[in-house]
């Protein structure tokens, strides 16, 4: 089923960015030096302003709010960079990577014939996109549930790829969430929801395999959440 998009207190998002600087410190040795940077700036630039041309101390307010939307800047492009690094060749990699993303309902795991080779789908202005995963008879997986669903969304259009790193595969894992983004838009929110709710009534085209979808991406997908909220 659609994960419904979650609302985040002040707190909750204050303590996902910071597992996001956490997750992003231990695997990105640059990352500590430019958010340095990013943020010290500011303040340096303000600071010879009102030495050199005596601008009023009130302007720190201002390098305070540049600092933190620097800072922020850069802890986006990090953890994301992180993040699909840590994604390429991992099972459940594409959902972990579009899980969370804004006007998307994502469903996992739609159709599998094992742990590795499966479809997943994500239902937004665009239409309804399948993303198979996987190679070998995950492609075959993308026709079935194309032609299985495309009864019940009707004119809504179906966007269908493979996604991996082979030279068959479409593009990339790591391409997958600026893919998305991409394409064209051609139906409305309302639109969207209500092709959604279709399909989960639809259910599953196969059973899944039992046991969770494994994603070693999972471990940076909650630090990735700050990042993907409000995009």
């Amino acid at each position: 089923m659609a994960k419904q998009q979650e609302k985040e207190t002040f707190g909750s998002r204050l303590k996902t960015i910071g597992l996001a600087i956490k997750f992003t410190a231990k695997r990105d040795k640059w990352f500590l030096p430019l958010e340095a940077v990013a943020v010290l700036l500011p303040f340096i630039a303000v600071t010879a302003l009102i030495v050199f041309l005596d601008f009023h101390m009130l302007w720190y307010v201002s390098a305070v709010f540049v600092a933190l939307l620097a800072g922020m800047i850069v802890l986006n492009m990090r953890t994301s960079k992180v993040v699909n690094a840590e994604a390429i060749g991992k099972p459940g990699a594409a959902y972990a990577l579009i899980d969370g993303m804004r006007g998307w309902h994502v469903t996992p795991g739609v159709a599998a014939v094992s742990e590795t080779q499966m479809v997943h789908r994500a239902v937004g202005k665009p239409g309804v996109v399948l993303l198979a995963e996987g190679g070998g008879k995950a492609r075959k997986l993308l026709g079935q549930e194309k032609k299985r669903i495309s009864r019940v969304v009707g004119s809504t259009p179906i966007y269908t790829f493979m996604v991996g790193e082979t030279g068959g595969d479409d593009f990339s894992v790591t391409e997958v969430r600026k893919r998305l983004q991409k394409l064209p838009r051609n139906i409305d929110s309302k639109g969207a929801n209500h092709v959604a709710k279709r399909l989960d009534a639809l259910g599953m085209g196969m059973a899944i395999p039992k046991g969770p979808i494994p994603t070693s991406a999972n471990a940076g997908k909650g630090a990735r959440r700050a990042m993907l909220r409000g995009r």
